[in-house]
């Protein structure tokens, strides 16, 4: 049993808190805050993606493990260059949850999401060729991410160069998936979600300037 009650989370998404785990620094732990079936996912869906989507696409810990598990299966060891790999669930005194690899710097701290980079650093060259890199990847291998500046992570490294993970983000959102099977599909569906990208980092580096205040999701706490 993985004790966490006396740790502080250094990270929340809508459903989930991160953790560092206690006796594996390159390890995180991703914990539920409430039951699966009280997640917007689930709320939002109709009756037909209820009965017939696998309870995975609505259980966060539960989809990201499969998608790392058939991402193993399919890409191979290449794949962690780019997404953050799970390796199963583990129980805590806190309830069950998925390890995954820690994103760090080379300085061995955690690494910025892209929202919290951007944020912090503008948009620089670094950053933009990292993802150039990383868009590739997606495309090259056929992997599906939102790819959301919060669901990315940004590895800086000695020389001031820059590497991009995805963290979380790993629904699939078609129902039938049409994009996993055509080559033509997959670009379209790609190119949105990278304009889409842009879109809001653009939302972002506007904020920057204006000082308006960001919302904290995505940010290390």
């Amino acid at each position: 049993m993985i004790r966490l009650k006396d740790e502080t989370p250094f990270a929340h998404g809508n459903h989930r808190e991160v953790y560092r785990h206690p006796e594996k620094p390159l390890s995180c732990l991703k914990l539920m805050k409430e039951d699966w079936r009280e997640c917007d996912r689930w709320k939002r869906a109709n009756i037909l993606g209820k009965i017939f989507r696998p309870r995975r696409y609505y259980h966060e810990n539960e989809g990201e493990l499969h998608f790392s598990t058939e991402l193993a299966e399919r890409v191979g060891s290449a794949a962690w260059d780019f997404v953050a790999q799970a390796h199963g669930q583990v129980e805590t005194d806190l309830g069950t949850a998925l390890e995954v690899d820690l994103v760090l710097d080379h300085d061995q701290k955690i690494s910025l999401s892209l929202k919290e980079y951007v944020w912090s650093n503008g948009y620089t060259t670094e950053c933009e060729n990292a993802l150039d890199d990383f868009w590739t990847l997606l495309n090259q291998n056929w992997v599906f991410v939102e790819a959301r500046p919060d669901n990315l992570s940004v590895r800086q490294d000695l020389d001031g160069g820059c590497q991009i993970f995805a963290i979380d983000g790993y629904a699939y959102g078609q129902f039938i998936p049409l994009s996993k099977w055509f080559k033509k599909e997959r670009i379209r569906v790609l190119q949105k979600r990278r304009r889409k990208q842009r879109a809001v980092i653009d939302e972002i580096l506007k904020q920057r300037e204006s000082g308006e205040i960001l919302s904290p999701q995505g940010f290390q706490l």
